[in-house]
C-alpha cells in the first residue's frame, strides 16, 4: 500500500506518516504507517489536523509534495525519487 522509497515521510518517536500527491484530484493525501489499514487521508492545510503537532508535520508533508509536484529545485516528484545508500 505504501511505497516508502519514493515519498516524503516523516518518523520521530510514535509518529510515522506518509505522504503522497494524487495526481487525480490534485490533492496531498497522507498515510500513518502505524496504522496502514486506514490508508490515505486527503490532507487540507485549511482544516490541519488532530493536534498542533500533526498540524505542523501535515503540513510540511504536504508542502514537500506540492514543491516536488511543481517541479522546484531540490524536490522531486514522488515517481523520480531514487533511494541513495551512503
Amino acid at each position: 500500500m505504501f511505497n516508502s522509497m519514493t515519498q516524503p515521510m516523516y518518523i520521530k518517536g510514535d509518529i510515522m506518516l506518509i505522504a503522497k500527491y494524487n495526481k487525480f484530484d490534485q490533492s496531498v493525501e497522507i498515510g500513518d504507517l502505524n496504522n496502514p489499514s486506514d490508508g490515505w487521508v486527503t490532507y487540507d492545510p485549511t482544516q490541519g489536523a488532530s493536534s498542533d503537532e500533526l498540524t505542523e508535520i501535515c503540513n510540511s508533508l504536504h508542502d514537500r509534495c506540492l514543491l516536488a509536484e511543481l517541479g522546484v529545485d531540490g524536490f522531486k516528484p514522488a515517481d523520480q525519487q531514487h533511494l541513495i545508500k551512503s
